[in-house]
């Protein structure tokens, strides 16, 4: 049953790059429909379907906007490999990094009245910040009011090191207070990894989940799934991962490596539930 708001008004959102769904995990949950979803990653694709019900379009490149149907929200965890520190830093110079300029043909075509981008906390200081004020500067051109903040899982209850940029436009819609729209203060809560996984880790938070480096020694620096417990080496499992992830009922499905890019390329739940709960708090969802 999708929850209504302001005016009686199903709050309606596009999920592109939508890998294993967190918005659409957290949104459905806060009553929000998706109307559209896209990625090119087969493993995604079936795992979105299973979970959400939902058929995901194809490569971004090939939807047309004017195609997609009226919707309030854009949401985009766009490639982050461009711009992350563990890879060539190449940003838009890299075939992926050219992603921002699909977003925005949807931008410039639907204008929605919100836009919610999400990557490494990198980008703000790629080629010396020229990246991100290109992306800024674009969303500004389309008349949108952009806010951004870098949000840590270990800050909001999930004891983890990953930090994550997200970026939301206005444009259109009536916000309560824009500069209160990252106080998070009230959503803030303190969790140790024995405590939620249930076991004696030696540390505190775990390492950020990623792709590569897994079964590295564990005192190797790419190491971020070994860890002692009770003095022994324990390698974190698919449904800690998950846990960690925020995704406490999902079932996940595939090849194990699948599984572990799928988590390691995700959004954690915990960040975009918490944008969602703002969105209602701060924004009056008019026609």
């Amino acid at each position: 049953m999708m929850v209504e708001y302001a005016n009686k008004k199903t709050i309606r959102y596009i999920d592109l790059f939508c890998g294993m769904g967190s918005f659409h995990y957290s949104f459905r949950k806060l009553g929000f429909e998706c109307i559209m979803a896209s990625d090119i990653y087969q493993p995604a694709k079936e795992n979105y379907k299973l979970n959400f019900g939902m058929e995901t379009l194809d490569n971004i490149c090939d939807i047309d906007p004017n195609n997609i149907e009226y919707y309030d929200i854009l949401c985009g965890g766009f490639p982050c490999q461009p711009f992350s520190q563990a890879g060539k830093h190449k940003g838009f110079d890299d075939e992926r990094g050219t992603m921002f300029s699909q977003v925005m043909k949807f931008v410039k075509i639907n204008s929605p009245k919100i836009i919610i981008l999400e990557n490494v906390q990198a980008l703000l200081n790629h080629d010396k910040g020229k990246t991100f004020e290109t992306i800024i500067n674009e969303l500004e051109n389309e008349k949108y009011n952009v806010i951004y903040k870098i949000l840590k899982c270990s800050d909001y209850g999930i004891p983890q090191m990953r930090k994550r940029l997200f970026i939301i436009g206005f444009k259109n819609i009536d916000v309560i207070d824009i500069e209160k729209f990252f106080d998070l203060r009230n959503y803030e809560k303190k969790e140790t990894l024995s405590s939620y996984l249930n076991k004696n880790f030696a540390k505190d938070v775990a390492y950020t989940l990623r792709c590569g480096g897994k079964n590295s020694s564990i005192n190797d620096r790419h190491n971020w799934d070994g860890y002692l417990v009770d003095e022994k080496e324990y390698r974190l499992t698919i449904s800690d991962g998950l846990k960690l992830q925020g995704f406490n009922d999902y079932n996940l499905i595939g090849k194990t490596t699948d599984k572990w890019k799928l988590l390691g390329n995700t959004i954690p739940t915990i960040f975009t539930e918490i944008i969602g709960k703002q969105l209602i708090k701060h924004c009056l969802f008019t026609s």
